[in-house]
């Protein structure tokens, strides 16, 4: 019996930072329709949709607002299959505060802190997205950065994962696969991640297929 692709022909709203957004990729000539993730995603599935993310967003309020919820908020007059988050990096990248997970579901949610964005991202995406599937990236390892505490993300994707399951949001753990991140990835060197923190055509070839292989799971 063939096996039925779950992705082919959805619609995808993707939202995130500039991991996400993939700008490094935009005037390929080899890869300029298929930027980053989605693009490739999108591609190899036939998927209609958009790729929201936007460079510098973060999760808290650091930002300003450029915030990862304001691409939902753009975006919820439109119906979409999948709906996939990402981000935290600048959120590391200013050290903001990673703070805590709240126990109920109504909040409020200090958005001044990494896990009450996410918290506050998360119930806003689940209120006015009540058709879609939602998953969430946790973006690999990026030990050589120096910008603030982006060589050491854990203790923000520690809490991360513990608010997706809070939250019933599946994750993809890129972060904490050790293997992945210094055999395959090759995170401490410049070959996947020239600048420290983004990925390069190569190493959106390395995540891109896992991703959407997670993503046929949910």
């Amino acid at each position: 019996m063939k096996e039925t692709n779950p992705l082919n022909k959805r619609s995808v709203l993707f939202v995130g930072d500039s991991i996400g957004e993939a700008a490094c990729e935009w005037n390929s000539a080899d890869y300029g329709n298929t930027v980053g993730w989605p693009g490739r995603i999108m591609a190899w599935n036939e998927m209609s949709g958009f790729n929201a993310c936007k460079g510098g967003a973060s999760v808290g309020d650091c930002r300003g607002e450029n915030l990862v919820i304001n691409q939902l908020i753009a975006n919820k007059d439109n119906e979409y299959d999948y709906v996939i988050i990402e981000g935290g990096g600048n959120d590391a990248w200013d050290s903001a505060p990673v703070g805590v997970m709240t126990e109920g579901f109504d909040g409020p949610f200090d958005t001044a802190a990494f896990g009450g964005g996410l918290e506050n991202t998360f119930k806003y995406a689940k209120e006015n997205y009540k058709n879609a599937i939602f998953g969430f990236i946790i973006v690999y390892q990026m030990p050589s950065s120096q910008f603030g505490r982006m060589s050491d993300m854990s203790e923000y994707f520690s809490l991360a994962k513990k608010i997706c399951d809070k939250w019933e949001i599946p994750y993809i753990d890129l972060y904490f696969d050790e293997d992945f991140n210094k055999n395959v990835m090759k995170s401490e060197t410049p070959e996947n991640i020239p600048d420290t923190v983004h990925a390069n055509s190569s190493g959106y070839n390395i995540i891109s297929p896992m991703i959407n292989d997670w993503m046929k799971t949910l």
